[in-house]
């Protein structure tokens, strides 16, 4: 076959392949939800009994009274509240920190005692806990090993197991040491299979297409790596945020301090993780810039179960005390405009499971002084934003079909999160039951 043949024929296979892909998956199942009551993440409110037409994996339309279509299948929830899928935007699924355990020692675990298999298991069985909870889509940060957080996405999207959808940035881009604590020696290499250190502006755009190569859907970048003292310099950070921008992924940075956090706000990053010490100054930066913060403090309940097992309980008071500055820089990153998006940041055991835990943390940020309508944003529109994903977050024409379905109204106050009814992540139900809200 000539050269030009060949270039035809492949053009021709090509342009037929969606049509055949198509023919073989056969025709989309399709669905009416019909709602009780529907939250427009948007807009902030509730707006009354809406059905929901949806096509595959995707809604097709939304309005009153809707014909259900021939064939389709018909979802009561007109007993119950319906909002779009939830989102945690910082978890960390491939890792948990026991006790008194320093990071070294989690990581000489999970790389040498368990390994990567037994990691992945324990990483999808937290996935499962996410999505049973409502939340079908989180932003994984780390922590993960060597890429075994893409590994964990491509098995969910792949249906091999069920999970939420997963956004994951493989290892953190740090400076030396990583987030380990100082070690005179490393003799099994625990800072490099966790962390991609960065040594100078030209190895953080490697690191980044390395990275993006992999599959990463973010870049996770630590402009400083508390307990180590080291830091990314500006021009490493500005590297970084240029190049992920050349390939089209976002940057979230681990920032604490304020120094840190603006040097990452400057480079450009669309998040700041955490920002324990941040001023008014540099809240205004991020407001300016459209710059997210995703403020991972627990509520008071979920605080106290931290405790349990310690040696000695501290006072509910004392504890109280302690959450109230991360509900201070919460409040007031809220009132000088800069966007919130929901995130956990749980990697310490925690008995009702992890995406308990993600409901908790949105607890907490009503604990702090969001409202709770404010506080379900975070965790649906301006989640879904910050992945920079229209489809998220939001239920409307076009958007993923990921409902969460819940008795009572939610925008009163958020106890109904606490026991969804019904899960659904692109069209299709993962926990609960189709009659749980029938009328």
């Amino acid at each position: 076959m000539s050269r030009l043949t060949f270039a035809a024929a492949a053009a021709l296979l090509a342009a037929c392949l969606p049509t055949a892909a198509a023919a073989q998956r056969g025709p989309q199942p399709v669905t009416v939800v019909r709602a009780g009551n529907l939250f427009d993440s948007e807009a902030g409110r509730m707006v009354g009994p809406r059905d929901i037409l949806i096509r595959g994996d995707r809604v097709a339309e939304i309005g009153q009274g809707l014909a259900a279509p021939e064939g389709a299948t018909v979802i009561d929830l007109s007993r119950c509240s319906v909002l779009p899928g939830l989102i945690d935007a910082h978890t960390h699924l491939l890792l948990e920190q026991r006790g008194r355990e320093g990071l070294s020692e989690v990581a000489a675990r999970d790389q040498a005692a368990q390994g990567d298999v037994y990691r992945v298991l324990t990483g999808a069985r937290r996935g499962r806990q996410y999505l049973e909870a409502g939340f079908t889509t989180v932003r994984d940060l780390g922590n993960s090993g060597g890429y075994l957080d893409l590994m964990l996405e491509r098995g969910v999207n792949d249906g091999l197991v069920q999970g939420p959808r997963i956004y994951g940035s493989g290892p953190g881009l740090a400076p030396a040491g990583g987030q380990l604590e100082p070690m005179p020696a490393d003799p099994h290499h625990l800072v490099d299979a966790e962390y991609r250190i960065v040594s100078s502006p030209d190895d953080a755009r490697a690191a980044v297409r390395e990275a993006v190569a992999r599959g990463a859907d973010v870049i996770k970048m630590y402009p400083e790596a508390t307990p180590q003292r080291t830091r990314l310099s500006v021009a490493e950070m500005a590297a970084i945020v240029s190049e992920a921008r050349r390939h089209g992924v976002p940057v979230a940075a681990h920032a604490t301090s304020d120094e840190s956090i603006r040097e990452a706000v400057e480079a450009g990053v669309s998040s700041i993780e955490h920002a324990y010490e941040v001023s008014d100054e540099t809240l205004r930066l991020m407001a300016s810039k459209g710059v997210w913060l995703t403020p991972t403090d627990p509520s008071l309940e979920m605080a106290l179960e931290f405790t349990l097992a310690w040696p000695q309980r501290p006072p509910r008071e004392e504890v109280e005390r302690h959450l109230q500055a991360g509900r201070d820089r919460l409040m007031r990153a809220h009132r000088l405009g800069v966007p919130i998006a929901l995130g956990s940041d749980l990697y310490f055991p925690y008995g009702p499971g992890r995406g308990a835990g993600s409901r908790a943390t949105l607890d907490g940020y009503v604990e702090a002084g969001l409202t709770p309508t404010e506080a379900l944003q975070s965790a649906t529109w301006e989640a879904g934003r910050l992945l920079g994903d229209d489809g998220l977050g939001v239920l409307r024409a076009r958007a993923w079909a990921d409902l969460v379905a819940v008795e009572g109204d939610p925008t009163q106050g958020l106890a109904p999160l606490r026991s969804p009814r019904l899960v659904m992540k692109g069209g299709r139900i993962e926990a609960g039951e189709a009659s749980a809200c029938a009328g």
